[in-house]
């Protein structure tokens, strides 16, 4: 969603999972190549840059969600020096965001660009998506042009 050039930005979303045979889906968001994956088997958060190099880089959090509630999943990833530094929170929609992030990570062989996106896995049951927001972070470099940026 938008030009590869994107960088230092805040991709944000309400997200809500269904269960199926006992399943829940996978729900996430993607900036700047690295995915905030709300992982339904595994019940947990993960950051990561591509699902094949996860031994380079993935951070994991522990995280209980519930199916048919809405969540709200925010990805804020910028570049700080040589590293990419990225910040997810995740919290029920109908509460008041949390101050502290749910779970932060530093790669030091960066994705410094990428695209804004949205990531799921829904082969065990249904995913919905809303309220999806695009916004340069206060230092950020996405032009104002594209579409949901601010």
């Amino acid at each position: 969603m938008g030009p590869i050039q994107f960088r230092n930005y805040t991709i944000q979303a309400d997200v809500l999972g269904l269960k199926k045979n006992g399943k829940l889906p996978d729900i996430g968001l993607t900036a700047q190549r690295y995915t905030l994956d709300l992982m339904g088997a595994s019940q947990q958060l993960q950051l990561r840059s591509w699902i094949t190099q996860l031994e380079r880089f993935s951070v994991n959090q522990p995280f209980e969600w519930q199916p048919e509630t809405w969540y709200t999943l925010k990805l804020e990833a910028s570049v700080d020096g040589d590293k990419a530094v990225l910040r997810g929170k995740c919290w029920p929609k109908d509460q008041t965001e949390p101050t502290e992030w749910t779970i932060v990570g530093e790669d030091h062989v960066p994705n410094v660009i990428g695209s804004p996106g949205l990531f799921g896995n829904s082969k065990d049951s249904e995913l919905f998506y809303d309220n999806l927001t695009v916004t340069r972070n206060a230092s950020g470099t996405a032009p104002a042009t594209a579409a949901g940026a601010q």
